[in-house]
């Protein structure tokens, strides 16, 4: 019996995508109400745009009510509604309101690791928009292009491109945009420091923040990577640390330090 797949997704009715090599078909619509909950929680989490107050219970809780059915929905919550909750209090209610509107000024790194764009992680958001000066310019980069941006490779690449092809995803970045959220790039002279010229990357569980070391190593002029490469100069390795630390064994060449070593180098 042959079978055959849906082309359209059955909760959104957006066309669906099937990446290369892969056997699963796709819905890329940001605004798919099957993953709103799940797309929510990851845009508004510490390394994303850092919202803090609108934890899982509390976003289950406005999307019950309909306060909240997609992304752009946060930055126009009826707070007169919250209020007439229970366990709700001006304070609080406050506090989000201030959360909200201090997420309107994060770098665009956080926004666009916040869309949820399959592969792209906190490093390759870095990447990629310090080759824009606005996040809608990606909407006009062919492939080729985005391969040849430091850690994207083709799958990575395939991914990018076919959230900014799509017309909802295109609609709901203006929609940001009308909120007043930044989407614009301010291309940073790179640091000169200790670390200039050396790479870094970190994995497995760290003392610190993770951002918080990236951060370190970037003010001392270290450039951190995404993935472990013939580039890479330092692996920092924390507890429980997987994948990333056998491949850089068996590239022989990247240095593989701990998180206290790390500190030495930077210090």
């Amino acid at each position: 019996m042959k079978i055959i797949f849906p082309t359209t997704c059955p909760s959104c009715s957006e066309e669906l995508f099937k990446p290369e090599e892969e056997a699963n078909w796709r819905c890329i619509n940001i605004n798919c109400p099957a993953q709103v909950i799940e797309r929510l929680r990851h845009f508004v989490s510490k390394d994303a745009m850092d919202i803090r107050g609108l934890g899982e219970k509390i976003i289950e809780e406005l999307v019950e009510l309909n306060l909240i059915k997609a992304i752009p929905d946060i930055y126009r919550i009826d707070f007169n509604k919250i209020l007439d909750r229970e366990g709700w209090k001006e304070k609080s209610v406050s506090k989000l309101k201030e959360a909200i509107e201090s997420s309107k000024q994060q770098p665009l790194h956080r926004l666009l690791f916040g869309l949820g764009i399959r592969f792209v992680g906190e490093t390759t958001a870095k990447k990629l928009v310090e080759h824009v000066n606005d996040i809608s310019e990606f909407k006009e980069w062919s492939l080729e292009q985005l391969i040849n941006v430091e850690d994207v490779g083709p799958k990575v690449a395939q991914s990018i491109f076919d959230f900014f092809h799509s017309q909802k995803n295109m609609e709901l970045i203006e929609e940001l945009k009308s909120f007043g959220l930044n989407t614009k790039h301010e291309k940073k002279t790179v640091a000169q420091g200790k670390l200039s010229g050396k790479s870094f990357l970190f994995t497995g569980t760290l003392q610190m923040k993770r951002s918080d070391a990236e951060a370190m190593a970037e003010k001392e002029g270290g450039n951190i990577l995404g993935s472990v490469t013939s580039k890479l100069n330092y692996l920092v390795v924390g507890a429980d640390a997987g994948s990333k630390l056998e491949k850089a064994k068996k590239l022989g060449k990247v240095e593989i330090i701990s998180e206290e070593e790390f500190l030495k180098l930077v210090t």
